[in-house]
């Protein structure tokens, strides 16, 4: 399998937000990151078919993954860490000397993957999901701090 992956433009980041929403359950906040947060957004497509999508912010050193979704009948195919080590490849050539991503505590998936793609825990955002309206829990762990990893390039 190879991904066709490019950049959106603006117009078309609408139909990405039924995917995206797997990375930020709170449509809200996603689309406030995406306006405040996100410097571009990425989508993967396999034979033509929408299968994955990214948002970057490019703004600082390290630069950072801010949502990464795979579409769920495609989940554990392989799709997220080709689209980490593309996204891994661009920050490099793009001269950055690291990569962060966030995952909530309680997403022991994430948690794993981003590990098995060669990130190291780097540091935790507590509280970083104060503004969700009622506690969330995940995997029965209440989700309420955001821990980061880091890949260096």
């Amino acid at each position: 399998m190879t991904l066709t992956i490019r950049q959106v433009r603006p117009k078309e980041i609408e139909a990405l937000i039924p995917l995206l929403v797997q990375a930020e359950e709170s449509e809200d906040a996603l689309r406030w990151g995406l306006a405040h947060l996100s410097d571009a957004v990425y989508q993967a497509d396999d034979a033509g078919a929408l299968v994955a999508a990214a948002t970057m912010q490019w703004r600082a050193d390290p630069c950072e993954v801010m949502e990464l979704a795979v579409i769920p009948e495609r989940q554990g195919q392989g799709i997220g860490r080709q689209l980490i080590e593309w996204l891994a490849g661009e920050a490099q050539a793009r001269g950055y000397s690291a990569l962060l991503v966030g995952t909530a505590n309680s997403s022991i998936g994430n948690i794993a993957f981003y590990q098995k793609c060669g990130f190291r825990m780097d540091s935790i955002r507590k509280d970083y999901f104060w503004y969700y309206p009622a506690p969330r829990y995940e995997n029965s762990i209440r989700i309420r701090d955001m821990l980061v990893f880091r890949r260096e390039l």
